[in-house]
């Protein structure tokens, strides 16, 4: 049976739907069958937001199987896999996008969702299923990884398009895509995850976002269980536990600076209140001059498009943060510009206010001293400290390896000429 979009792959090619996943073949060449990695992640996280030819065609042919009857239209999306192979390029979703409008414009994102749904259900299976599954133990966590993860894998692979993922709340989640009919096909593989990996079946709702026509925000609702006496006796005690007002914070502000030297709190304002004892080394002299607006000191880098307004902050609290060092204005003694602090941001509802807390992103003491920093400026109980003395240890070993070669091929080239004197 020839390709039924035939006509269109006669045109000018489009740009695929997806990028070339070779490098993603070779990547997996090296990792145990049964060991869950990187790759493993990024290819599921392909699977919601560029789905394969193939991939969509295993679903296109489960969905004709089940609802033909319903839509017999539905039948000419199918495409042969060898005019797949034929056709690296084809953008195989915009052209059942056009289709299903062309066929009924009015179920045609009813179509994508059951396609979304069949997507999940014939692919997300083994070491797929399991990477899904490390995202959360539940639908709010697998969210809030969504958002964080994604935004790291993006950054890796350099990706530059605009598609990415924003917790915005409980049960409450942003895509950002420039083509709605991912947007509809999401819908339907976020439905059927969530019963795969949960068990739990929830009404999602999409809504355009307004005045962002690439944003689409989803709204989660499930059918809440009666809870058991046990777990409402549980919540009791953590409700008893949980502080309500920051006067009932057991810990005093000096003991918190001293074992997060490199946190800061800001309010509504987005106004430095609290700095930890790293960051207070670095701008203690500052402050009476320069006030204490963040932005002053702290360069927002990550995530990239952030919006510096309170509100917009709280929105990415998912996502993992990146702040580089600013040199306040007159400061000509200041070494530290540049310097990079990986961290996440928390909100404090009690206090209507954001705690950053992190570590600087450091590659080994080089970074360290260029920095006008000490060992000691890093708490004991970040990993940071490991990675700079185990980088140092590795470069060691290394500049030993060398030598050893080194000397190695003098002695080689010694016996060589020992050998050529000898025969004369």
């Amino acid at each position: 049976m020839a390709c039924p979009f035939a006509r269109r792959l006669e045109q000018p090619v489009r740009q695929a739907s997806v990028a070339d996943a070779h490098w993603i073949e070779d990547d997996l060449t090296d990792i145990p069958d049964d060991a869950l990695a990187l790759t493993h992640l990024q290819l599921a996280i392909q699977l919601l937001t560029a789905p394969s030819n193939d991939d969509i065609n295993v679903a296109i042919t489960s969905v004709i199987k089940k609802y033909s009857a319903r839509w017999p239209g539905i039948i000419n999306l199918k495409v042969q896999p060898e005019n797949l192979v034929l056709y690296p390029n084809y953008d195989y979703l915009a052209d059942i996008q056009e289709s299903l409008l062309e066929m009924d414009e009015v179920s045609a994102s009813e179509i994508l969702v059951l396609l979304g749904e069949e997507l999940i259900t014939s692919c997300c299976s083994g070491i797929i299923e399991r990477a899904f599954r490390c995202l959360g133990g539940d639908l709010q966590e697998f969210l809030s990884s969504l958002d964080g993860v994604y935004d790291v894998l993006k950054l890796q692979e350099e990706d530059v398009t605009d598609t990415g993922f924003v917790c915005a709340g409980e049960g409450e989640l942003i895509f950002t895509s420039e083509r709605p009919v991912i947007a509809w096909l999401l819908l339907g593989s976020l439905k059927a995850l969530t019963k795969t990996l949960y068990g739990i079946d929830v009404s999602i709702t999409i809504e355009p976002v307004v005045g962002e026509p690439k944003m689409y925000r989803y709204f989660f609702t499930q059918k809440h269980e009666q809870e058991s006496s046990e777990e409402e006796e549980d919540e009791e005690i953590i409700n008893k536990v949980v502080p309500s007002t920051v006067a009932d914070l057991k810990m005093s502000p000096a003991t918190f600076c001293k074992a997060f030297p490199w946190h800061f709190i800001m309010n509504e304002s987005l106004e430095l209140v609290q700095m930890g004892k790293g960051f207070t080394k670095l701008y203690k002299s500052s402050l009476p001059t320069h006030g204490r607006l963040a932005t002053t000191y702290f360069l927002f880098k990550r995530p990239m498009g952030l919006s510096l307004k309170f509100r917009e902050i709280v929105r990415r609290t998912n996502t993992p943060f990146l702040i580089a060092l600013k040199v306040p204005a007159g400061r000509s003694d200041f070494s530290s510009e540049g310097l990079e602090i990986k961290g996440q941001m928390v909100f404090c509802p009690e206090s209507n206010s954001l705690l950053f807390i992190g570590s600087p992103f450091l590659d080994g003491l080089d970074g360290l001293t260029c920095n006008g920093l000490f060992i000691s400026d890093i708490p004991l109980h970040d990993a940071t400290r490991e990675v700079i003395l185990v980088g140092e240890q590795a470069r060691a070993q290394d500049g030993l390896r060398r030598r050893m070669d080194k000397l190695k091929s003098s002695i080689e080239e010694g016996n060589v000429a020992v050998m050529k004197e000898r025969k004369k």
